[in-house]
């Protein structure tokens, strides 16, 4: 089923149903979509130039080394 229809058929269902399903509901969808967040988390986390990346960020902030975005664009 092409996504369109999908959305279609799930807002036809979510019309249906009760609050306390309704409610059921949108903690799967958040769920679902935590899920999916972590995941990608989990992934990138098992990344060796990723993490080592994060580690010099983290040094870079720690350090002053950085600058606010309001600094450097003065535009703003």
């Amino acid at each position: 089923m092409q996504k369109i229809n999908l959305q279609r058929q799930m807002v036809m269902l979510i019309e249906q149903l009760s609050t306390e399903k309704l409610k059921v509901a949108v903690d799967y969808l958040m769920y679902l979509q935590d899920k999916d967040a972590w995941e990608a988390t989990r992934e990138l986390s098992n990344r060796p130039d990723v993490v080592a990346s994060l580690k010099r960020a983290e040094d870079d902030v720690k350090s002053g080394w950085l600058k606010s975005w309001q600094d450097v664009r003065r535009d703003v």
